[in-house]
C-alpha cells in the first residue's frame, strides 16, 4: 500500500485531516490514556468532527509501540512530550 492509499484509508476511518496541529505525522510522542502512559508514532491528525451528534475535537491517531491493536485516538492535551 502506498502512503497516499494509507492516507485515504485513514481519512475514511477518522475523517478529514486537520489543517493545523502542534504535532506532525511521524512524530514520536509520549501520551496518556486514562492513568496509563504510552509511547508511539503519530500516523494521522484528524480535524474536529461530529459523530452521532457529538462534537469530537481534533485528535492524533497514534500507533502505540509494541502493540498490534487499533491505533489510539489522543486529544492534544494528552500528549505529554515529544521524543
Amino acid at each position: 500500500m502506498t502512503d497516499l492509499e494509507n492516507m485515504d484509508e485513514l481519512e475514511a476511518d477518522y475523517g478529514p485531516p486537520a489543517p493545523y496541529a502542534e504535532h506532525r505525522i511521524s512524530e514520536r510522542v509520549t501520551y496518556q490514556l486514562k492513568e496509563h502512559r504510552f509511547t508511539g508514532t503519530i500516523v494521522y491528525v484528524a480535524a474536529p468532527r461530529v459523530i452521532a451528534g457529538k462534537q469530537i475535537p481534533m485528535t492524533y491517531v497514534i500507533v502505540r509501540d509494541d502493540y498490534e491493536g487499533v491505533p489510539d485516538e489522543v486529544c492534544p492535551g494528552d500528549i505529554l512530550e515529544t521524543k
